[in-house]
């Protein structure tokens, strides 16, 4: 029924992708064809890759792989964050997200890639942890508080940490619809997006010189702050921080994990570290 085939990079490809993820995603108007130039080209870690599919010459689905670096277990490893599965609404409940995620996996082994690891919505996570076998390694925390969070500790004897450079930080920060600011000390600069109600959410925080100098500051703020993430080295106990509600959460994320590398690893919530800055929800 779909023909599916490698991403089209070209212009034309670039134009008709985002037409169909406006389709998908039509509050997202950042989504046009600078938005995914900058996804597909630039990656310090790696090449962007992908899938497309389409039926009677129409694109109708997308699927996008990015290479992320990360440290598993105390040994650096390229792995993939998986991205936009989008189908076009017309052609949903037909097999093409299942047939999609099955061809990503013999793509990314050929590829040397040894792992998945991204974020699942409340939807999404049973389909990938049931199915395919991902492992829900933990629903992260969403906090609002005073001022900025706590400082995050020494990782070192964590078991999943994202790993980032001053290149990969300065590609991720070209997200076209979130302006970014920053809040700098003698030896650190916190990164900060515009959060729900213009409350700044703390979205990594990074030594100060791996940081691009030309951000802005963050403006006099307001003192509420969000922050979103798991991340067992910080102290919440006496901070100005307390838990966002369930209930006024828009969709609960999850921290997936899929092992293309057969061994079979298995995370245990308290010894990983997973924040904003590792995914795109600003």
């Amino acid at each position: 029924m779909f023909e599916i085939r490698p991403l089209d990079l070209s212009p034309t490809g670039l134009e008709q992708t985002a037409r169909l993820l406006r389709a998908v995603f039509p509050a997202a108007r950042h989504l046009d064809a600078a938005y995914l130039d900058r996804l597909y080209h630039g990656n310090p870690a790696g090449e962007t890759f992908g899938l497309c599919a389409h039926q009677d010459g129409e694109l109708v689905g997308h699927y996008l792989m990015i290479p992320i670096r990360a440290r598993l277990f105390g040994q650096e490893e390229t792995g993939i964050w998986p991205f936009q599965l989008a189908t076009h609404p017309a052609h949903r409940l037909k097999g093409l997200f299942s047939a999609f995620v099955e061809e990503s996996f013999g793509l990314c082994r050929d590829r040397g890639y040894g792992f998945f690891a991204g974020v699942g919505n409340a939807n999404s996570t049973p389909i990938f942890v049931k199915k395919w076998g991902y492992q829900c390694i933990r629903s992260l925390d969403a906090k609002i508080g005073l001022g900025p969070a706590p400082q995050s500790g020494d990782d070192g004897e964590l078991d999943l940490v994202r790993l980032w450079d001053r290149d990969s930080i300065a590609w991720r920060l070209t997200h076209p619809a979130r302006p970014y600011s920053v809040a700098r000390s003698k030896e650190s600069a916190r990164l900060y997006a515009r959060g729900p109600y213009g409350i700044p959410v703390e979205v990594g925080a990074f030594p100060e010189a791996v940081v691009p100098r030309d951000l802005p500051r963050l403006p006099s703020p307001r003192p509420l702050r969000f922050w979103v993430g798991a991340d067992p080295t910080r102290s919440w106990a006496r901070s100005a921080y307390v838990d966002v509600p369930a209930r006024v959460r828009p969709s609960p994320l999850n921290l997936l994990f899929f092992d293309l590398s057969g061994a079979g690893r298995h995370f245990e919530p308290s010894r990983v570290r997973y924040e904003v800055f590792d995914f795109d929800a600003y």
